[in-house]
């Protein structure tokens, strides 16, 4: 009976040992899983607005002419640019994402009966945004550039 008692003793301090060790991986976990959720998150704003400027294009754009509806300045590109970033055709309010822009879009038509939308966006993590080297190498960048296009016939006849 005495034996059982010292080894309970011993091992009083042992949980919060354990604790203290399993803390920092626990965090790490929680924040990379956060992380990950925000990247997916942002994408799939990044390929909804895409698609919609895409569908805007699509629906006035002639078949055998979508060239003058993608070219930088005209009517239809502004405003499918203006949906991609800001989420409106008039390009009032806030960006959809941090730091998207007007850039980050290209329009172009691979064929003269297909309109696409290209969105190139640098994500940018919310808590480290790079992993330190330590001396043995430079520090790593943790940003990612999330890219994507999608593709659509013109609807109209032209």
């Amino acid at each position: 009976m005495n034996t059982s008692i010292q080894g309970r003793q011993k091992q009083s301090g042992m949980a919060i040992i354990e604790f203290t060790i399993a803390l920092p991986l626990m965090l790490i976990l929680f924040v990379g899983t956060a992380e990950v959720g925000r990247l997916l998150y942002d994408y799939n704003t990044l390929t909804k607005a895409q698609r919609t400027g895409a569908r805007h294009l699509a629906t006035h754009a002639e078949t055998g002419n979508t060239d003058i509806y993608v070219v930088s300045g005209s009517q239809y590109a502004t405003e499918a640019t203006n949906l991609v970033v800001f989420g409106t055709i008039d390009g009032s309010g806030t960006p959809l994402l941090p730091n998207l822009s007007a850039a980050n879009v290209t329009l172009d038509d691979p064929t003269q009966n297909e309109v696409r939308v290209t969105v190139s966006y640098n994500y940018v993590p919310m808590i480290f945004t790079t992993l330190p080297g330590f001396g043995v190498v430079s520090d790593i960048p943790l940003g990612l550039t999330l890219s994507s296009s999608v593709t659509m016939r013109a609807l109209r006849g032209g």
